[in-house]
C-alpha cells in the first residue's frame, strides 16, 4: 500500500536548535478568547532552525536565493534512504555510497545516521559533534552523481562544523557552488527525520519552500511517497 509521510520535524515555540541560534517564538496576536475576531499569530524564526533547506546565497554572495531556485528542483522521482549509522564526529563515505546499487539513479539522497533519535531526549548531544558528509563523499556525490538534486540529512548540519571553519565550508560549497562544478547546484536539507522511511521502499518525494526573496534558506517541510 503506498502513502505519503512527513520527514519534517513540527514548528513550535522553544522547540531545540543549534547552539546559539535565536529561539523560535510564537506570538499570541489576536485571541477570540480576548474578544477578537479571529486567533492570529506572529512566527519569529531563524531561517535554518529546524528542517529547512538551503539555497546557494547561504554561502555565495553571487548564489541564487531561494526564491530563484526553479520549483522542478524541489521534485523528486528517485529518492533513495542511505542507512549510514555512525557515531559522534562520524563521516559519510564514498565507500558507504557505493554500496547502494541505485546510487547513480537517484536524485536525491537522504542521510540515516541514527542521529535522529537523539533529538527529542538529548539534545546537547543530537547538537554537538553530530556525524556529517565527509568532503570527498560530497566531492564525489557532485563529480558523480549528475542526476542527484538534492541531500537531506538527520542532524544540524550536512558538514562537521568544526572542521568546515579550517577548509573554508568545503562541503556546503560543494553542492552549492554554480561555478566550481560542471552540474548544476544541489540543494541541501537539514534536521530532517528519516524514521518513517526505514524499511519502506520509497517511490517519490517533493517540498514546497517559501519564497523568500533573495534569501538564504526556508524552513520547509518534505513529503515522502513511500510503500509498505
Amino acid at each position: 500500500m503506498k502513502k505519503y509521510v512527513e520527514i519534517a520535524y513540527p514548528i513550535y515555540e522553544g522547540m531545540p536548535v543549534y547552539p546559539g541560534l535565536p529561539e523560535v517564538k510564537l506570538e499570541p496576536r489576536e485571541r477570540l478568547d480576548k474578544g477578537d475576531d479571529w486567533n492570529g499569530s506572529v512566527l519569529s524564526i531563524y531561517l535554518h532552525a529546524g528542517t529547512h533547506v538551503d539555497a546557494p546565497w547561504h554561502h555565495m554572495n553571487n548564489g541564487k536565493g531561494i526564491d530563484a531556485i526553479p520549483i522542478e528542483d524541489f521534485i523528486y522521482k528517485r529518492p533513495l534512504l542511505i542507512d549510514c549509522p555512525l557515531g559522534p564526529n562520524g563521516f559519510i563515505t564514498v565507500e558507504k555510497l557505493m554500496e547502494y546499487k541505485d546510487l547513480h539513479d537517484a536524485d536525491i539522497l537522504i542521510f540515516n545516521t541514527g542521529y535522529w533519535q537523539y533529538r527529542e531526549t538529548d539534545f546537547e548531544k543530537y547538537g554537538n559533534h553530530f556525524p556529517a558528509v565527509s568532503p570527498e563523499a560530497a566531492e564525489f556525490i557532485r563529480k558523480k552523481l549528475p542526476k542527484c538534486k538534492a541531500v537531506a540529512i538527520d542532524t544540524l548540519s550536512i558538514e562537521n562544523l568544526t572542521e568546515a571553519k579550517s577548509n573554508g565550508y568545503f562541503v556546503h560549497h560543494a553542492f552549492l557552488d554554480h561555478e566550481r562544478y560542471e552540474e548544476p547546484t544541489m540543494l541541501i536539507y537539514e534536521d530532517i527525520n528519516p524514521a518513517p522511511l526505514i524499511g519502506k521502499k520509497l517511490i517519490s518525494a517533493f517540498t514546497a519552500p517559501l519564497r523568500i526573496k533573495n534569501h538564504d534558506a526556508s524552513i520547509v517541510n518534505i513529503i515522502v511517497e513511500i510503500e509498505e
